[in-house]
């Protein structure tokens, strides 16, 4: 640990499992449909940074998470390793207790098994940088925290950003660091 036993080394890769049960997924031809989400990601610890009262910059390495749907099949969220998603953050923002603030930035595919109207497999992704964050982590890597959408995620068809035809309306993913 580095800053005072607070942050992981630089360098270090984390691995963390995460699921999420009821999520509303808004798809214009079906309304809504609830999803039972898990899966895992993996972030490597990059460079410090003076945000808040100190913290790290993380580079997310992997993120997948899928559900299983009577409608739709299996529905799996994949990590879109673009150049232009921005380092992930964990900042202190209260000393004392040590209170941390930890925002995932994703960029993702969305591929849906069974695309309403048939066809094969349907791949959307996200039309802006998705913010997920918790930001009352008690110590990091978290154990069991809840994390949450910043904002509703809005889906198209890859290269068609203006035609969503979904939204991931909320993403309530609680994760558990696995060493």
């Amino acid at each position: 640990m580095t800053i005072g036993g607070l942050f992981p080394p630089i360098g270090l890769v984390i691995r963390c499992s995460q699921y999420a049960v009821n999520v509303p997924l808004q798809v214009n031809v079906l309304g809504l449909v609830t999803l039972d989400f898990k899966g895992g990601f993996d972030v490597r610890v990059e460079k410090p940074t003076s945000e808040g009262l100190g913290g790290l910059k993380l580079k997310i390495l992997a993120y997948e998470i899928s559900a299983d749907s009577p409608v739709l099949g299996r529905v799996t969220i994949s990590w879109a390793d673009i150049e232009t998603t921005p380092l992930s953050t964990l900042v202190i923002i209260k000393s004392l207790p040590p209170t941390f603030q930890n925002t995932l930035y994703l960029d993702f595919t969305m591929t849906i098994e069974k695309p309403p109207g048939g066809g094969p497999p349907l791949v959307l992704s996200n039309t802006k940088t998705a913010e997920h964050l918790n930001n009352k982590l008690p110590m990091f890597p978290p154990q069991g925290n809840v994390y949450q959408l910043a904002a509703p995620v809005d889906l198209a068809p890859i290269g068609a950003p203006s035609q969503v035809v979904a939204q991931l309306q909320q993403l309530p993913m609680t994760v558990t660091h696995n060493p």
